[in-house]
């Protein structure tokens, strides 16, 4: 939720790669991200109270199987195009494919567009940045970005794929560096997945 731009960047290479993708394992199929991540989940790493809006199993247009799920806590009465500027927020999105090869070239051509969205200026985001984490699935970048000019607060955004499953997690608690925090539910979310 670093920005709708940079997300909706990431959602469009996940649903046109999906394209390709065939039915997933049957294992998966009953995986959401908010069955993942609960709302006393979320309270634990962002504080509380939140509301929630999901999107459970979105399915992927000519992908039998595949899907996205999205879960979106964000500090109690806020919309969620109020994002950026939440005094708690944790967003996650996960995309179910069939094969660890599909979601390696998702994040590959993610790595490419989050690369560029760093060298294209955008009021929205103030001194952007991407940088690789090892020790985060199979491969992981976090984008970085001040997005509520008012506080200076820095954003941040992990983008990340474990065999055939892959997404991106936001998550703050204000003042908490949001980077730290998103770590840290990312680190949960991964001992999940099937």
């Amino acid at each position: 939720m670093i920005g709708r731009m940079a997300v909706f960047i990431l959602r469009a290479f996940f649903s046109i790669a999906g394209l390709a993708a065939s039915a997933a394992g049957a294992s998966a199929q009953d995986v959401t991200a908010c069955a993942i991540v609960t709302g006393d989940v979320a309270q634990k790493f962002v504080g509380g109270p939140l509301d929630v809006k999901e999107q459970a199993k979105v399915p992927i247009d000519n992908a039998p199987g595949a899907y996205n799920s999205v879960c979106t806590y964000i500090a109690r009465g806020l919309a969620v195009d109020k994002a950026l500027t939440a005094p708690r927020l944790l967003d996650l999105t996960l995309h179910f494919l069939d094969t660890p090869e599909a979601m390696a070239k998702i994040y590959e051509n993610s790595v490419i567009n989050y690369s560029q969205v760093v060298n294209i200026p955008d009021e929205r985001f103030k001194n952007p940045t991407v940088n690789f984490l090892p020790g985060f699935g199979d491969k992981a970048f976090v984008f970085e970005a001040v997005t509520d000019p008012q506080s200076n607060f820095k954003s941040a955004l992990i983008v990340f794929y474990k065999g055939r499953i892959g997404g991106s997690i936001a998550a703050w608690q204000r003042p908490e560096p949001s980077a730290e925090t998103t770590k840290a539910v990312l680190k949960y979310i991964l001992s999940r997945l099937p």
